[in-house]
């Protein structure tokens, strides 16, 4: 009995050290309070190129950390599919940034995109710069974390996991901040 309830605490660590993280958390659960905190990047897109968070000033951008072997990462990415589609008239913009287990770059630029076309993904796919995880407040905690950014480039809130529900709670932070003036914009 000891010996099973030790394999049992061990692959649950294992789980958690390389899986993905509150994958069943009831929406909005993963959410940070509301101030604000710096975020910055430029990274390598997987179509060539690079996409700099500061490009995108004067919309609001949802980044996606997320990893194409990470189930609850997958589950999402028609959700952000369906917000980027209905929102990106208002000024609304996304980001995903990908963070492979692959030997090198282009390995992981490969898998990316063939996720891509997979998928369908219409926005902006990079391959994610480490020093964004040392931005999101508290630290990182899993995949996939989603971070809302306002029309300043300050981001406003952040999401851990991903369930059943959250499309609504998204969508709900991204109107509050199209709603915001862009001179306004905290």
């Amino acid at each position: 009995m000891k010996r099973r309830a030790a394999a049992w605490t061990a692959a649950c660590l294992a789980l958690a050290i390389v899986g993905c993280h509150k994958e069943t958390a009831p929406p909005g659960e993963g959410a940070a309070d509301n101030t604000p905190f710096l975020v910055t990047f430029e990274a390598e897109r997987v179509d060539g190129g690079k996409v700099t968070l500061d490009a995108l000033k004067g919309r609001v951008v949802l980044v996606d950390l997320f990893g194409t072997w990470c189930p609850p990462c997958r589950r999402a990415v028609p959700v952000i599919v369906s917000l980027y589609e209905r929102y990106r008239t208002q000024g609304f913009d996304v980001v995903g940034l990908a963070y492979e287990r692959t030997e090198t770059v282009e390995a992981a630029k490969e898998a990316v995109l063939a996720f891509k076309k997979d998928f369908g993904v219409p926005y902006v796919l990079a391959i994610g710069p480490e020093a964004v995880k040392g931005q999101i407040p508290g630290g990182f905690e899993g995949y996939p974390t989603m971070v809302l950014v306002d029309r300043q480039g300050v981001g406003r809130r952040h999401f851990v996991g991903f369930a059943p529900g959250e499309e609504a709670v998204l969508g709900e932070e991204i109107e509050k901040l199209l709603a915001e003036p862009a001179s306004d914009a905290k």
